[in-house]
């Protein structure tokens, strides 16, 4: 982890621009060294936009000095324009699926952005479209349009508009282990109806059908759970959780919201969370859906900042581009097994998935 100090500032100015403390208690004054450091963490945490937010609150002395603050300011520009540039084609995208017969609903991205209070600063990923129907008759369709494409589990990559990443879903997620797995798709497959019709409007004035935040208690932690252990996660992803929790809830809401974590064998991971939510994010104690487990949640929040972003940071999970398929599939077993004293459940499950996997696409996609 960054130095101790510059972590925390880091962590102070998010909490500013989010709303979660006063631009008045920050009394730092930092030096250049320490900007740039900051400034490389928010980088690596995919948080820039949000970041640069906060620094925008403080007094003109307390700022970044002048180059280092029109770099940020340009690559905030850069962040906005992806945004709008992203709604547009998801807006597109889900109008021409609707048109063929597949009810759709975007997924994470531009629809949980609008839960920001500055949407468009919210630094942006791909566009991640969930459709209505049978994985074969939304393969086929892919297919034929995109003939090389590659289909998973949960999703066949549709990049069919230059510069932008598309994922269509068959499902939401998945989990490793066969039980919970099972359980989480019945839950998916009860919630369809309803996520497809529910709607959010973007910053700029685009309207989507997006899920709600009742599903998004459940979905977005399922998606921070998922790529912690095949890749690595960064505090967008918590951040994204902090702001649908901000949404409120009732407590027969958040006693549902945890029934259905615990039935996923997901209460601890749900706790070890709520500790980075409150540490990193100052979340309040009405919107935390669990009490806040410390000693997991220390563990969780050194992963995510070693990580950094979908863990593109990570040198222990290095992958040589000459390596074979033998030893990728070891190493990813190994980012697994990090965290085997906190979800065995889970964990022991991956390489029978891994390897079931491999052989149920080639079967079920011929």
């Amino acid at each position: 982890m960054e130095g101790k100090d510059t972590t925390v500032i880091f962590f102070e100015l998010i909490q500013i621009a989010i709303g979660t403390r006063e631009a008045d208690t920050f009394t730092h004054t930092l030096s250049n060294d320490e900007w740039q450091q900051i400034y490389d963490i928010s980088v690596k945490q995919t948080v820039a936009g949000i970041v640069f937010l906060g620094i925008n609150k403080l007094p003109q002395e307390k700022r970044p000095h002048k180059q280092l603050y029109m770099q940020w300011f340009l690559l905030c520009e850069s962040i906005k324009n992806k945004n709008r540039k992203l709604s547009k084609a998801a807006e597109k995208i889900s109008q021409k699926f609707a048109e063929i017969g597949f009810e759709n609903t975007i997924l994470k991205g531009q629809g949980v952005a609008e839960l920001y209070p500055e949407p468009l600063y919210r630094i942006p990923g791909d566009i991640d479209i969930w459709l209505k129907g049978s994985r074969k008759e939304i393969y086929r369709y892919v297919k034929s349009v995109t003939p090389d494409c590659t289909p998973f589990y949960h999703h066949v990559d549709f990049n069919v508009i230059k510069d932008i990443e598309i994922e269509v879903h068959f499902t939401p997620s998945w989990m490793f282990n066969y039980f919970t797995n099972r359980t989480l798709q019945k839950y998916f497959e009860e919630q369809q109806e309803q996520q497809m019709h529910n709607t959010r409007t973007t910053a700029n004035g685009i309207c989507l059908h997006a899920p709600d935040n009742n599903f998004n208690r459940i979905f977005i932690l399922v998606h921070i759970y998922r790529h912690l252990f095949s890749e690595g996660i960064g505090l967008r992803q918590i951040l994204d959780y902090h702001m649908v929790l901000a949404q409120g809830f009732t407590p027969q809401e958040r006693d549902n919201t945890m029934h259905i974590l615990e039935s996923l064998n997901m209460g601890g991971f749900a706790a070890a969370c709520m500790h980075v939510l409150k540490k990193v994010f100052a979340t309040k104690e009405e919107f935390l859906i669990a009490e806040p487990d410390a000693i997991e949640g220390e563990f969780l929040l050194n992963e995510i900042m070693i990580a950094g972003n979908f863990g593109k940071f990570d040198h222990r999970q290095d992958i040589g581009p000459d390596d074979k398929p033998i030893k990728r599939f070891f190493r990813k077993l190994r980012q697994c097994f990090r965290f085997f004293r906190y979800h065995a459940g889970e964990i022991l499950f991956a390489p029978l998935f891994k390897i079931w996997h491999n052989i149920w696409r080639f079967v079920y996609f011929r």
